[in-house]
């Protein structure tokens, strides 16, 4: 049950920063927004139930270089998938998707990296 609780709390975490900042980045449409929450539904418990499976199955302990190299890489695999998405689906065009992609999820990671 602890681990749901913590994907739910990362995806909170993740659900406030991000559409508050998508909100002060200018999109407007409800439909983005809205979208913006699904892609986060989808990625977010899938890159951290990945990285808890590596982490609890491999012999790389988190915090070591190792376990940052996995999670860098999930991240830029998050980053990508949802700069295509953005780029297919959203109506915003401000910003380039691949812009507003690490945008958000920069700052949701870095951020996040803070509080835990």
């Amino acid at each position: 049950m602890e681990v749901i609780r913590q994907l739910a709390l990362t995806l909170a975490l993740t659900l406030v920063i991000e559409i508050t900042l998508a909100v002060l980045l200018k999109v407007r449409s409800t439909f983005d927004i809205i979208f913006l929450i699904l892609i986060n539904c989808i990625t977010n418990p899938t890159v951290n139930v990945i990285y808890g499976l590596i982490i609890g199955c491999t012999d790389i302990e988190a915090w070591s270089f190792a376990g940052w190299v996995v999670v860098l890489i999930l991240e830029f695999l998050v980053w990508i998938a949802e700069a295509l998405m953005i780029k297919k689906l959203l109506e915003y065009k401000r910003i380039k998707p691949m812009l507003l992609s690490l945008i958000l999820n920069a700052s949701s990671f870095l951020i996040g990296l803070v509080i835990f």
